[in-house]
């Protein structure tokens, strides 16, 4: 029983092709997104159509929360803006009604059983679903929390991980559109049925995202800087 995570892909459309073609060799039993299609990059209505057509389980992340936000009026896009880039300009009218609707219904956590193997899949943490960050580093304090599962997969950092808590393994696939960990963006293989696992890079036309960067983000010297990141120790 084999299962493909990905997560974070944040607009980048360009990696899909490379994903999509990776996913007809894995030809896996199941392909969950981990969280985050908005946010920095430019083209969440064409992943979103693609993770419908295709079914992927799909998990809420903090950036897609930040749509809804915008949708329901908790906040000015402006405040985004700032932060992220111009993919949240007049973000809802690049949606279309039925892919905001698809959002709405997203959660950040997914739980499976599969041969008797627990599987807790949170964009954030278990503590923490959809904000909690946990780095290959971080100091793992809600223990419990992990011991319900004999794995338990997190998205949000961007950072591959694998990380063992007693018998409980701890997972990140890292980031399949904005890697930051400076080894590549990524999706994770696990397969429950001989308890292995495997990171796997996919490689993409990064110049055609780096040309809409400088079209949309010039000011933003981040949003190109993390996608060129060369291997850092976490």
């Amino acid at each position: 029983m084999k299962i493909v995570f990905f997560s974070d892909i944040h607009g980048n459309k360009y990696v899909l092709p490379s994903f999509l073609k990776a996913m007809e060799k894995e030809n896996p039993d199941y392909i969950i997104f981990c969280g985050d299609i908005f946010g920095y990059y430019y083209y969440q209505n064409e992943i979103i159509n693609v993770f419908r057509d295709k079914k992927y389980i799909t998990l809420l992340g903090n950036h897609d929360q930040y749509f809804l936000d915008i949708v329901y009026g908790h906040i000015d896009q402006q405040e985004l803006i700032d932060k992220y880039g111009n993919s949240y300009y007049n973000i809802q009218s690049k949606i279309t009604k039925d892919n905001i609707s698809f959002i709405k219904n997203l959660k950040p956590y997914y739980e499976l059983n599969l041969n008797d193997c627990n599987i807790g899949v949170f964009h954030g943490s278990p503590s923490n679903p959809l904000n909690g960050r946990v780095y290959p580093d971080t100091e793992i304090t809600d223990v419990q929390e992990y011991k319900k599962y004999d794995y338990v997969i997190l998205g949000h950092t961007h950072h591959k991980m694998a990380r063992k808590l007693d018998s409980t393994i701890i997972l990140n696939p890292g980031s399949i559109g904005q890697q930051r960990d400076g080894k590549g963006c990524s999706y994770l293989i696990l397969d429950v049925s001989s308890s292995r696992y495997e990171f796997k890079t996919v490689d993409y036309e990064i110049e055609e995202l780096i040309k809409d960067i400088n079209q949309h983000d010039q000011g933003n010297p981040k949003l190109k800087e993390v996608l060129l990141r060369k291997e850092m120790d976490i």
